[in-house]
């Protein structure tokens, strides 16, 4: 009897990644995934579950999926809009990752669900990220800090 596989913990390669997502994107235009690795922490953590909307002429602030012209895969914010392009970096990180063209965009970040926490990026990122951090820390359980949490909140909204 053959082993079952279990699928959820299955990586491709980000070649075929590219792929799936272009044919997923061009037809559907929406992609989900899992996110690996912690530069956008905390706003997206490892294992969070992404969909990504095509769009290829994000704003600042916008988490966008691109690719590089070496095929790197990055998932960063967008920090610099720049003619023919945009400049982005990991929230985890103070160095830039330098210009991408708008041609290497494969679209923006729309959701992320986690272990407790759905979010719809309808609001502005910030409010987003204060939210984040007080979910995935478990501190919802004490209201006095989901006080504290939805002041900070307004403040840098």
């Amino acid at each position: 009897m053959p082993k079952e596989e279990n699928i959820e913990n299955r990586r491709i390669s980000h070649q075929d990644f590219l792929d799936i997502a272009g044919e997923i994107l061009d037809k559907e235009q929406q992609f989900s995934f899992r996110a690996l690795g912690t530069s956008m922490s905390p706003f997206i953590k490892d294992g969070d579950a992404v969909t990504i909307l095509r769009d290829q002429n994000p704003s600042v602030g916008d988490v966008v999926l691109l690719k590089t012209d070496e095929g790197r895969l990055y998932l960063h914010r967008v920090v610099k809009n720049v003619e023919s392009g945009i400049v982005t970096r990991g929230d985890a990180s103070f160095d830039e990752d330098g210009f991408t063209p708008c041609r290497n965009i494969l679209g923006k970040v729309v959701k992320v669900s986690g272990e407790g926490y759905n979010f719809h990026l309808r609001r502005p990122i910030k409010g987003l990220i204060s939210k984040r951090i007080i979910f995935s820390e478990g501190l919802y359980r004490y209201p006095s800090i989901m006080r504290l949490g939805k002041k900070i909140a307004k403040i840098i909204d």
